[in-house]
């Protein structure tokens, strides 16, 4: 995600050097997906405008592709998070932005659940109704899978945030239930953070069919593989996304849209200023071509930028980022740029490639914002890429570190171990865009961008963590960089 504060030239060469490196040894330098085996979210849903309100049917089918035997399964409900004021995901200063017009409920009810068509025995972990546990009548084995069916009905509020409906749009952002991950520190089942998108998911595929009426746009994550209308004031829209971590809606009767290929993948702009929403397009086809030579291809068909109710600057979600309507109003269009590319990024560091959000947010962030400023550089230069890094990332980085003094200065933290939406910011975002740029320093460019794409290459479709990348950076190099880079995360620069 990117604040609305903040206003690789060389093609990568494949390794021949490295044969015998780890993770050729223990992953064939390839990634690892078997798609008889990855999670599947079959959603019904209807969304009732006057009430605004989702009704869903959904089908989860759940592979254990862990070594454990579990006995349960946990489950995500993060739209309960919003039905108390003082659980919303946003702190006290942000709350007027929010909510401008008061705060205003959210929640989702489960209506009922089963288990392999049984009734199965669950219920949620606390009061709050925020995690979800289901019991299950048997163990499941490491290869295993199980079926889960549920009906249940979300209440919107009308909100700035994610999550919601506001003057122009509704988004359907986090808004069903997810499936936590389980990995070597059993389930991950973390709070809905108020800064920071402390979201952890492992890749699923998804097949989402929507009634909404008819009058609407909707720009969602996948492919539209039908569209009708149902002759009662409603259309319906199914979509297949396959291989995503996350599906993510957005609705508008007001929106134009307009689209632009580059080469196999069809990139869309939905907006409501024309000026605005011909730059969000220009920049977001411009970034995937960029990102796609210095990273590695784009793996879907489509990708979508989409003006939003949404106080924030922008928002990533796979195949799709919410951006600030507000954006697009700014003269110059500066911050609407920088905010895409940003965004756009994330599709490569977060979308293809995960990680741990809550545990390790500088991974995503600091690869994501460094990667904003390659995009300024093989767009306009290194010098307006070097203007970009020391005026907007590195002084504000070193300002706000020298005006702290003794404050901490770990880039490498957890979201919980942030003191506040500042200290995490600065740190994260531009803290951790510093590190990956001195990581190009002591690499050279060949080895740094050699590095990125075999990042890339190795680990789509998985989680990774910072030690993973750091294997691949050295490995890549031939080279020890891993205690100073530790060192430079735990201390700062």
């Amino acid at each position: 995600m990117r604040r609305i504060t903040v206003v690789i030239m060389l093609a990568v060469l494949l390794l021949t050097s490295c044969n015998t490196g780890w993770w050729e040894a223990d992953r064939n330098a390839e990634p690892i997906f078997d798609k008889e085996r990855i999670n599947q979210y079959t959603i019904n849903c209807y969304y009732d405008e006057v009430e605004k309100i989702i009704k869903g049917y959904q089908q989860i089918t759940y592979y254990n592709n862990e070594e454990s035997i579990l006995e349960d399964i946990y489950i995500h409900l993060y739209p309960n998070y919003f039905n108390d004021k003082d659980s919303v995901p946003f702190t006290a200063s942000e709350m007027y932005m929010a909510y401008p017009d008061g705060f205003d409920i959210g929640f989702i009810n489960i209506d009922s659940l089963s288990v392999e068509g049984d009734g199965g025995t669950w219920g949620y972990t606390n009061s709050t109704g925020r995690v979800l546990r289901v019991e299950l009548s048997k163990p499941l084995k490491p290869g295993e899978h199980i079926v889960l069916d549920m009906n249940y009905t979300v209440k919107l509020p009308r909100c700035n945030g994610r999550f919601g409906y506001g003057q122009r749009t509704v988004k359907g952002a986090n808004w069903y239930p997810v499936v936590a991950v389980f990995d070597v520190n059993g389930w991950n089942l973390d709070p809905y953070y108020s800064f920071g998108d402390p979201f952890y998911s492992d890749v699923s595929n998804y097949s989402v069919n929507i009634t909404i009426p008819e009058s609407y746009e909707v720009a969602a994550a996948g492919v539209v593989v039908r569209s009708k209308k149902n002759g009662k004031g409603f259309k319906e829209i199914s979509i297949v996304a396959n291989r995503v971590r996350d599906f993510a809606w957005i609705a508008s009767e007001d929106f134009k849209i307009k689209e632009k290929k580059v080469g196999d993948v069809k990139v869309k702009s939905y907006f409501f200023q024309d000026e605005g929403g011909e730059k969000a397009l220009e920049v977001g086809a411009k970034s995937i071509e960029i990102f796609s030579s210095l990273f590695g291809e784009y793996p879907y068909k489509n990708y979508s930028v989409v003006a939003a109710d949404f106080y924030v600057g922008g928002m990533e979600y796979p195949n799709l980022v919410i951006i600030n309507k507000e954006l697009y109003n700014k003269e110059g269009h500066f911050s609407l740029e920088y905010v895409v590319a940003h965004e756009t990024a994330h599709q490569w560091w977060y979308g293809v490639i995960g990680n741990n959000e809550v545990m390790e947010p500088w991974l995503d962030e600091g690869l994501t914002e460094y990667s904003t400023i390659l995009y300024y550089e093989n767009r306009y230069g290194k010098e307006t890429a070097e203007g970009v890094l020391d005026n907007i990332i590195g002084k504000r980085y070193k300002k706000y570190s020298g005006d702290k003094g003794s404050w901490e200065q770990s880039i490498h933290r957890s979201l919980a171990e942030f003191d506040s939406a500042e200290e995490y910011y600065t740190l994260v975002y531009y803290g951790g865009a510093v590190v990956i740029h001195q990581i190009r320093e002591a690499l050279g460019d060949q080895d740094f961008f050699n590095a990125l794409k075999t990042y890339y290459k190795v680990y789509s479709f998985e989680n990774a963590t910072t030690n993973d990348f750091l294997g691949v950076v050295e490995n890549t190099a031939g080279m020890e960089i891993q205690d100073r880079v530790n060192e430079w995360l735990s201390q700062g620069i």
